[in-house]
């Protein structure tokens, strides 16, 4: 599952895609740039509390939350300006 978005980011419209990955927890969110698949942020379920979530949460309302999450931390930006994976919880 894909979900495309945009944002701007150094005052232009960049798109993005967010999905569902595959790694060492149960569930993990990844945003990439749309048009090169270069990964930006990878947020990672975590702990009891967030294991649990992934587990039972809609795929979609997952992706959501994450996106939210990543734009509300200055994730997405960061991982731009600074050219390194950003991380954190879901």
């Amino acid at each position: 599952m894909i979900q495309n978005f945009e944002q701007m980011i150094g005052g232009k419209v960049t798109q993005l895609c967010a999905s569902l990955g595959e790694g060492p927890t149960p569930h993990r969110v990844i945003i990439s740039l749309a048009d090169s698949a270069k990964t930006l942020v990878v947020l990672d379920a975590s702990g009891f509390i967030g294991t649990l979530k992934a587990e039972i949460e809609d795929p979609e309302k997952l992706i959501a939350d994450a996106i939210a999450k990543a734009r509300s931390e200055g994730l997405i930006e960061r991982a731009v300006d600074t050219g390194t994976i950003q991380e954190g919880s879901l």
